[in-house]
């Protein structure tokens, strides 16, 4: 019988640190050959849209979809997980934390791998779900003692400060230039809703041995970092090739001639040690999301298992007709 869960039930069954395994564990699994991952599916709407992301975890013996639509002002998610072998529903999730989680989470995973060992200050532009995710990740993989923020809202962003300082016990300061956040810092991470308003960060602001996680959007139309980020970094790591051909940014930097493909990686294949992270401390490293549907699956069955173990959710009765295959 599927567990169905809900939002609150989420947050109660997953800490940071757990999403941050969780990715890692999915990472190792994909550069063995044992996990799959495939392009997102979006349908357009007159409305909006339907995106539909699978994966497959099949070493832990899961697969699973993500599917949510935006129809006017509204979007809704779900994961639905299955039994790898059987094929049976195991559990349906409401999507919406599991998404910013997954984001951030996977970002964290970049840090690891990517920031310097020691690196403690934090510079953040943007302060909406996806950026208080990220901060959440990097302060689970490295001892941040103080960081900066910027937003262009001022209200927004002394908020986020007062309650990030709150949460996490660093000490935040809200600044009013997106170059007061960078300056001086060893990370940096970019999570912002720039919507036609153009690049949120310029490759002019940047400094060797800083890390840069952007997590932009996968539309054309949309950029978060100019393509002069791109060409300053000397290691650029991502989740999936589809941001180079997929993501406004990656399009952009393209068509600029700024990638230099030798220097760009998946996530995966750092984590694994196939590909080279960072390897110098002068080095500026980026890594670029566009978020993948594996990912949103590991995190998933993650929270899963976690929440039976805790009792948390409801089960229902099984819905769907067992039909024999043929061919």
């Amino acid at each position: 019988m599927p567990l169905v869960l809900r939002d609150d039930e989420i947050r109660l069954a997953l800490t940071m640190a757990d999403a941050v395994g969780a990715i890692e564990d999915a990472c190792r699994e994909q550069a063995a050959g044992t996990a799959i991952a495939v392009e997102r599916r979006v349908m357009w709407l007159p409305n909006g849209w339907m995106r539909l992301m699978p994966g497959a975890l099949v070493g832990s013996g899961v697969m699973g979809y993500k599917a949510f639509h935006r129809t006017g002002a509204s979007v809704r998610y779900a994961v639905h997980l299955f039994d790898y072998a059987s094929g049976e529903a195991i559990a349906i999730i409401d999507g919406w934390y599991v998404t910013a989680v997954r984001t951030g989470a996977a970002a964290g995973v970049a840090v690891k791998h990517l920031a310097p060992a020691a690196a403690a200050s934090l510079g953040v532009i943007g302060s909406g779900a996806e950026a208080r995710t990220q901060v959440e990740a990097v302060g689970a993989v490295r001892p941040l003692r103080r960081a900066k923020v910027y937003s262009r809202d001022p209200r927004r962003r002394e908020r986020f400060a007062r309650e990030m300082s709150e949460h996490l016990g660093v000490e935040f300061q809200a600044v009013d230039q997106p170059e007061k956040a960078i300056d001086g810092v060893e990370i940096l991470v970019a999570a912002t809703n720039t919507g036609g308003t153009g690049p949120a960060l310029f490759g002019r602001w940047l400094h060797k041995g800083l890390h840069v996680n952007s997590i932009g959007s996968t539309l054309k139309d949309q950029r978060e970092i100019d393509p002069a980020v791109w060409a300053f970094a000397d290691r650029i790591v991502i989740d999936s090739r589809h941001v180079l051909d997929e993501s406004g940014n990656g399009i952009a930097a393209r068509e600029a001639n700024a990638i230099d493909e030798g220097k760009v990686a998946e996530l995966h294949e750092v984590v694994a040690g196939t590909r080279p992270g960072r390897t110098g401390a002068d080095q500026m490293t980026l890594y670029k999301s566009v978020g993948l549907g594996l990912h949103d699956v590991a995190v998933a069955f993650r929270i899963y298992r976690q929440a039976r173990a805790r009792g948390l959710g409801r089960h229902v009765e099984d819905f769907q007709a067992v039909v024999p295959a043929s061919g």
